[in-house]
């Protein structure tokens, strides 16, 4: 059997996501194609394609590649554990801001995604979920977690966060009622705390709402 045009050109997976991540870096999402990549790593564009079939699938080795700086938590309770994993892919998509919008509507199925995914259904077994229990609440957690840097990135691009800060507090305070009382708390925006909270809320929520199906059964 030949070899396809990538193979002859030295070409393999890694090589051409790891130049993929370079583009990324120093130019952004839009610098990243075919072409692009192809005069990157000195190829004719077809032989990438006998390794990644389009600019979407590219994208998926891209969201897999940051979740290869999330590493499997070795010790630790169930809670632990998720929390680590939680925390550190939001911490690896808060630094790759151009992937967010992806990471929110492709189902991540490269090897990190699995791994992590396998480490996480494990601590929520731990945790008494099971079965689809298990799948919501890392469905539950995922909505979380990329939700939480999405709305993060947004904020953080903001050109006039001062401005904005001082327009919503003003604006709450025209609307009157509980929004007026709280206006000065929801003008600001903590991300690192609204996560951690929020996630410490999730798993408090799905353990006990697990341990109450049991009871009823």
């Amino acid at each position: 059997m030949g070899r396809t045009a990538g193979q002859r050109a030295g070409l393999t997976r890694e090589r051409i996501t790891d130049a993929a991540m370079g583009l990324l870096r120093d130019d952004g999402l839009e610098a990243v194609s075919m072409r692009r990549l192809a005069d990157r790593l000195g190829v004719a564009p077809n032989s990438i394609y006998a390794h990644i079939a389009d600019k979407a699938a590219l994208i998926d080795e891209l969201i897999d590649a940051i979740l290869g700086g999330v590493p499997t938590p070795a010790d630790g309770g169930w809670r632990e554990r998720i929390e680590r994993i939680m925390g550190d892919s939001r911490r690896e998509l808060l630094a790759h801001p151009d992937l967010i919008p992806f990471a929110l509507v492709r189902q991540s199925v490269g090897p990190n995604a699995l791994r992590l995914g396998e480490v996480t259904l494990t601590a929520l077994r731990e945790a008494g979920l099971d079965g689809p229990e298990a799948v919501t609440g890392l469905q539950v957690l995922l909505v979380h977690t990329i939700g939480s840097a999405a709305f993060e990135t947004g904020r953080a691009q903001d050109p006039e966060p001062a401005a904005r800060i001082r327009r919503g507090r003003e604006r709450a305070e025209e609307f009157g009622g509980v929004t007026a009382e709280l206006s000065e708390p929801i003008s600001h925006w903590s991300g690192d705390a609204v996560f951690e909270r929020g996630l410490g809320w999730l798993l408090d929520g799905l353990v006990s709402d697990a341990a109450s199906r049991r009871a009823a059964r």
